[in-house]
């Protein structure tokens, strides 16, 4: 019965730990669009642990893992070790989104999103695209920033802790069926 008892727990703590999934999007001033996906917790009006991030520009999806990373005002680089800086609130994001990690192989970096607001002078408030899955030609660039067209919201998935609310309590009333039937 312990043993029951714990795992149940321990499912339900795990599922509720589980990572929220979120899309966003970002209109250019030239019509340009990028869209995808993202996994994290939002914290406030910013998503802590990015990961699982999916970028689609100009209807051409990046390939490979991305990697994220922010924007370093007092290196003057990007910084992967601080991650990615993702916001409801666009006057908040700090971040690109790249094929190779931008601070440390930015030779290799093919396709990249990012959006940035600092008071660096070297970067200012810019979002930029670029992808060379084809031939490089599909790029966009703001500055500044297009503030209202940023969107990030919450993608409609299932919750995974109403799963496993229901297993533990399915797993709860077994253990006490059996007990009675032992009694």
């Amino acid at each position: 019965m312990k043993k029951i008892c714990s795992a149940a727990i321990l499912l339900a703590a795990f599922a509720s730990a589980h990572a929220e999934n979120f899309t966003f999007s970002y209109a250019f001033g030239d019509g340009s669009a990028i869209t995808g996906s993202l996994s994290g917790h939002l914290n406030g009006d910013l998503v802590e642990n990015v990961t699982n991030v999916h970028v689609n520009f100009l209807g051409t999806d990046f390939t490979g893992s991305l990697v994220g990373a922010s924007w370093d005002a007092a290196a003057h680089d990007w910084n992967s070790a601080a991650g990615a800086v993702v916001s409801t609130n666009a006057g908040k994001n700090n971040f690109i989104f790249a094929d190779a990690n931008p601070q440390t192989d930015f030779a290799k970096v093919n396709n990249y999103f990012y959006y940035v607001t600092s008071s660096d002078a070297l970067i200012g408030n810019q979002a930029y695209a670029l992808n060379c899955n084809g031939n490089c030609t599909d790029l966009a660039f703001d500055q500044p920033t297009q503030n209202a067209s940023w969107s990030l919201v919450a993608a409609p998935v299932p919750e995974p802790a109403s799963a496993a609310m229901l297993i533990a309590g399915l797993g709860l009333m077994g253990a006490a069926a059996r007990r009675r039937r032992q009694a």
